[in-house]
Protein backbone atom coordinates (compact mmCIF):
# COMPACT_ATOMS: atom_id res chain seq x y z
CA UNK A 1 0.00 0.00 0.00
CA UNK A 2 2.79 2.28 0.32
CA UNK A 3 4.04 1.76 -2.67
CA UNK A 4 1.00 2.70 -4.09
CA UNK A 5 0.84 5.96 -2.35
CA UNK A 6 4.32 6.95 -3.26
CA UNK A 7 3.22 6.43 -6.81
CA UNK A 8 -0.18 8.60 -6.24
CA UNK A 9 1.90 10.97 -4.25
CA UNK A 10 4.13 11.24 -7.14
CA UNK A 11 1.62 11.72 -10.20
CA UNK A 12 0.41 13.82 -8.10
CA UNK A 13 3.48 16.09 -7.71
CA UNK A 14 4.24 15.79 -11.48
CA UNK A 15 0.82 17.12 -11.70
CA UNK A 16 1.03 20.07 -10.25
CA UNK A 17 4.21 20.68 -11.86
CA UNK A 18 2.76 20.56 -14.88
CA UNK A 19 -0.47 22.53 -13.74
CA UNK A 20 2.28 25.34 -12.47
CA UNK A 21 4.56 25.08 -15.81
CA UNK A 22 0.99 25.62 -17.98
CA UNK A 23 0.16 28.46 -15.68
CA UNK A 24 3.50 30.59 -15.89
CA UNK A 25 3.06 29.87 -19.80
CA UNK A 26 -0.33 30.96 -19.61
CA UNK A 27 0.97 34.23 -18.19
CA UNK A 28 3.85 34.73 -20.15
CA UNK A 29 1.38 34.31 -22.72
CA UNK A 30 -1.23 36.98 -21.68
CA UNK A 31 2.01 39.51 -21.68
CA UNK A 32 2.66 38.66 -24.76
CA UNK A 33 -0.62 39.07 -25.91
CA UNK A 34 -1.42 42.47 -24.11
CA UNK A 35 2.36 43.83 -25.62
CA UNK A 36 0.92 42.90 -29.10
CA UNK A 37 -2.20 44.59 -28.34
CA UNK A 38 -0.52 47.63 -27.06
CA UNK A 39 1.54 47.66 -30.40
CA UNK A 40 -1.32 47.27 -32.49
CA UNK A 41 -3.10 50.24 -30.74
CA UNK A 42 -0.32 52.46 -31.34
CA UNK A 43 0.07 51.33 -34.66
CA UNK A 44 -3.48 51.87 -35.70
CA UNK A 45 -3.21 55.17 -33.72
CA UNK A 46 -0.33 56.18 -35.91
CA UNK A 47 -1.99 55.09 -39.25
CA UNK A 48 -5.66 56.85 -38.38
CA UNK A 49 -3.49 60.15 -38.10
CA UNK A 50 -1.92 59.56 -41.25
CA UNK A 51 -4.63 58.96 -42.47
CA UNK A 52 -6.51 62.33 -41.26
CA UNK A 53 -3.32 64.18 -42.53
CA UNK A 54 -3.92 62.85 -45.85
CA UNK A 55 -7.46 63.23 -46.16
CA UNK A 56 -6.76 67.10 -45.18
CA UNK A 57 -4.39 67.57 -47.98
CA UNK A 58 -7.06 66.10 -50.52
CA UNK A 59 -9.60 68.60 -49.07
CA UNK A 60 -6.63 71.50 -49.69
CA UNK A 61 -5.96 70.31 -53.45
CA UNK A 62 -9.72 68.99 -54.21
CA UNK A 63 -10.66 73.35 -55.52
CA UNK A 64 -7.42 72.66 -57.83
CA UNK A 65 -8.44 69.16 -59.38
CA UNK A 66 -11.85 70.58 -59.93
CA UNK A 67 -10.25 73.86 -61.93
CA UNK A 68 -8.14 71.74 -64.35
CA UNK A 69 -11.13 68.94 -64.54
CA UNK A 70 -13.00 71.87 -65.72
CA UNK A 71 -10.06 73.40 -67.49
CA UNK A 72 -9.26 69.96 -69.28
CA UNK A 73 -12.99 70.14 -70.40
CA UNK A 74 -12.86 73.62 -71.82
CA UNK A 75 -9.26 72.47 -73.93
CA UNK A 76 -10.98 69.49 -75.38
CA UNK A 77 -14.02 71.66 -76.64
CA UNK A 78 -11.62 74.07 -78.36
CA UNK A 79 -9.82 71.61 -79.76
CA UNK A 80 -13.05 69.90 -81.38
CA UNK A 81 -14.15 73.32 -82.45
CA UNK A 82 -10.49 73.82 -83.96
CA UNK A 83 -10.23 70.64 -85.88
CA UNK A 84 -13.77 71.26 -87.50
CA UNK A 85 -12.49 74.63 -88.63
CA UNK A 86 -8.96 72.87 -89.77
CA UNK A 87 -11.60 70.34 -91.77
CA UNK A 88 -13.62 72.92 -93.29
CA UNK A 89 -10.59 74.88 -94.27
CA UNK A 90 -8.81 71.86 -95.95
CA UNK A 91 -12.93 71.26 -98.14
CA UNK A 92 -12.00 74.86 -99.06
CA UNK A 93 -8.96 75.06 -99.89
CA UNK A 94 -9.43 71.93 -101.84
CA UNK A 95 -12.37 73.01 -104.14
CA UNK A 96 -10.86 76.28 -104.78
CA UNK A 97 -7.40 73.80 -105.98
CA UNK A 98 -9.78 71.52 -107.90
CA UNK A 99 -11.89 74.71 -109.51
CA UNK A 100 -8.36 76.19 -110.11
CA UNK A 101 -6.90 73.19 -112.16
CA UNK A 102 -10.38 72.93 -113.87
CA UNK A 103 -9.84 76.42 -115.02
CA UNK A 104 -6.97 75.94 -115.96
CA UNK A 105 -7.53 72.79 -118.26
CA UNK A 106 -10.44 74.75 -119.41
CA UNK A 107 -8.67 77.53 -120.74
CA UNK A 108 -5.19 75.59 -122.10
CA UNK A 109 -7.40 73.50 -124.50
Amino acid sequence: MAGKLDEISEAIGRLRASVSDIQKRMEESRKLQDRRYADNSAALRDLGQKLDKHAAAVEVIRPTVAALALSRSRLATWASIGLAAVVILGWIVEAGIKWSVSYLLSHTH
